[in-house]
């Protein structure tokens, strides 16, 4: 029988395919520029600029970015253009759904800004978890260790009996480094085959 109690599961990547990525790629196409550089300053700049941690708002990020990019299109539309991407996974809701049936705590932990507010507000997911830690709320991210500390220590959880899902490895070693259960989320199918690792009947 699993010892899970605890999920905590990441939003861009795993709940929704991951909108600010395909997003940033798809500006590359639009204005034929090397989709390799152009991720690497979009993701540098939304760590670097503070907007994980909501230390800038979506304004800020955006001048930064076009100033070091020279794209010029209006921040409205280019907000859009990310949020439209972030495409909710209903199997993974569902996951969610199920997580609560079998009476386990679960809850979001996400390197995301107010954008994910803004998403929720859209596709009404927040009220399917106990808990949603947005690294734009909490002033920590992912890439900081203390940020996993901090969740179990809410969600009143050890590591031992908590399963950390995502999409990005780094996150996914620093979560194992604190003892954490890990799924490395590549896409549903594979999903499905690993999930049933701890939960045997779920799939």
């Amino acid at each position: 029988m699993s010892k899970i109690k605890l999920v905590l599961i990441d939003f861009g990547g795993v709940i929704a395919e991951e909108g600010f990525k395909k997003g940033i790629t798809d500006l590359a196409d639009e204005f034929r520029l090397d989709k390799g550089q152009l991720k690497k300053i979009a993701f540098d700049l939304v760590y670097d600029s503070g907007f994980t941690k909501g230390k800038t708002d979506s304004d800020g990020f955006w001048n930064l970015f076009k100033a070091k990019t020279g794209i010029k299109l209006e921040n409205d539309y280019l907000t859009n253009h990310i949020l439209e991407r972030f495409v909710v996974r209903e199997e993974m809701l569902e996951f969610a759904k199920e997580m609560k049936k079998r009476g386990l705590k679960i809850a979001i932990l996400s390197d995301q800004t107010n954008w994910l507010e803004e998403l929720d507000r859209k596709n009404d997911f927040f009220k399917l978890f106990d808990r949603v830690f947005n690294s734009y709320d909490f002033a920590m991210t992912k890439k900081e260790p203390e940020f996993f500390d901090f969740a179990l220590k809410e969600m009143d959880e050890k590591a031992e009996n908590t399963l950390f899902i995502d999409d990005h490895l780094p996150h996914i070693k620093r979560a194992e480094s604190k003892g954490i259960h890990t799924v490395f989320f590549k896409d549903t199918d594979d999903f499905k085959i690993e999930i049933n690792k701890f939960f045997k009947d779920l799939y």
